[in-house]
């Protein structure tokens, strides 16, 4: 039964639409800084992309519904690049950098990957489960947290995300 509730509370989780920051949907509260380095190994915070859209996912490569929808963050990524969304993939995964290099390579990923193996990232957005993102709006506040897997080519994915780019 244990297993059952454990179970009924993951496939809940997995389809929670895009959800507000806050309590009230208006209400933008300001993105937590942080300071990691690329998967280059070049440094990298997230004031380096103000002025933009930015979808904030924290992912590990053994995680099966990261690798799920990493596809269509692909192809979010590519679609929208060029008017202002940024997708950071922020890996949580304990000193396994060639092990990411290769996940990022198989699957074809060019948005930035920043590693956060000491979970300084994750800490300061209080994740305690993955995957999951944030979308942050160009003025550096977060407009949304989704846990779980998403298909970022859905409906509702998409309008969030081109309402923001408008904005």
């Amino acid at each position: 039964m244990k297993h059952l509730r454990l179970c009924l509370l993951l496939a809940l989780t997995l389809t929670l639409p895009v959800q507000a920051a806050g309590q009230n949907p208006d209400e933008k509260v300001p993105a937590p800084q942080f300071r990691l380095t690329t998967l280059q190994g070049a440094p990298a915070s997230l004031s380096d992309y103000r002025g933009q859209v930015i979808l904030l996912n924290f992912w590990a490569t053994w995680c099966g519904p990261c690798r799920k929808e990493m596809p269509s963050m692909e192809r979010l990524w590519q679609t929208y690049r060029d008017q202002g969304l940024v997708i950071l993939a922020i890996a949580t995964d304990n000193g396994g950098e060639s092990r990411i290099r290769n996940f990022a390579h198989r699957l074809g990923l060019s948005f930035p990957i920043l590693l956060d193996p000491d979970s300084q990232a994750s800490d300061r957005y209080q994740v305690s489960g993955i995957p999951v993102s944030f979308l942050i709006d160009r003025q550096g506040r977060i407009t949304a947290r989704i846990v779980g897997s998403k298909d970022w080519a859905s409906e509702p994915a998409l309008q969030h995300v081109l309402r923001l780019l408008q904005e």
